[in-house]
């Protein structure tokens, strides 16, 4: 029920436009710098979808996080405009499912974004690399690797928007938080780790040094704790209001 509600209060925003305009853009970003630079790729040796991805996902992550953190902002913009929140928190609704139904749509819009820049990707593949043929296995791989390291960012910003009754402060919050950690050395292990910092993180670069499963399990327990911390701050908030 809560999450057919979200739905139906995210059809009258601008969620959806925002992610799917945000997937396009995503996915065209390598279909162009392939046209553009071909054989500046194409002289490059090793596995196809390691050059793809080492090309294009410092890029597609940042948009990646710039859609979450505007899709977070207009998910509670929307409850705190015209006093909507206080007036959700007298209905039979309990709020910990309201959280629940927006982590399970900004999910499934992270899943979408997700397949789009991944189907872009085996195009490039296929039309440039035509001699290599696609490894479904591994492109599962690399999807469900990216999908797990950015979702503890997605549900921290909403988490953070769910605080701030303004849009404009939780918009903000996340950007700096996004442009922080997009400077601090990669290299490092914790730093990596880290939301906003994760997602920038390639399946190939963790498989070499051994860090797979060790940012798979991180990363599980972060989005864990977020959701976890969320209901404990919503009672908190409520005793105080």
């Amino acid at each position: 029920m809560s999450l057919f509600l979200e739905w139906k209060k995210l059809k009258r925003t601008g969620y959806i436009t925002v992610y799917m305009g945000c997937g396009l853009f995503a996915s065209a970003f390598p279909l162009v710098q392939m046209a553009v630079r071909q054989e500046t790729f194409l002289s490059l040796p090793g596995n196809p979808l390691d050059i793809l991805m080492n090309a294009n996902w410092q890029m597609i992550a940042m948009l990646n996080i710039l859609v979450s953190i505007c899709g977070a902002c207009l998910m509670y913009h929307t409850e705190y405009a015209e006093k909507g929140w206080e007036k959700m928190s007298v209905l039979p609704i309990h709020t910990g499912k309201l959280f629940l139904g927006k982590c399970t749509l900004a999910t499934l819009g992270l899943a979408v974004l997700l397949f789009l820049e991944f189907s872009s990707l085996t195009i490039c593949q296929l039309h440039w690399f035509p001699k290599t043929p696609v490894a479904i296995k591994e492109l599962l791989s690399f999807a469900s690797f990216q999908f797990v390291i950015t979702l503890p960012t997605v549900i921290l910003m909403l988490v953070i928007a769910s605080a701030c009754e303004s849009m404009w402060v939780s918009l903000g919050i996340g950007v700096i938080l996004l442009f922080t950690f997009s400077i601090f050395p990669q290299e490092n292990l914790v730093l990596s780790l880290l939301p906003f910092s994760s997602p920038f993180q390639l399946f190939s670069l963790a498989q070499e040094q051994g860090w797979t499963s060790l940012f798979i399990w991180v990363c599980l327990s972060e989005a864990v704790i977020f959701v976890l911390g969320e209901g404990v701050y919503q009672k908190i908030r409520r005793s105080f209001s």
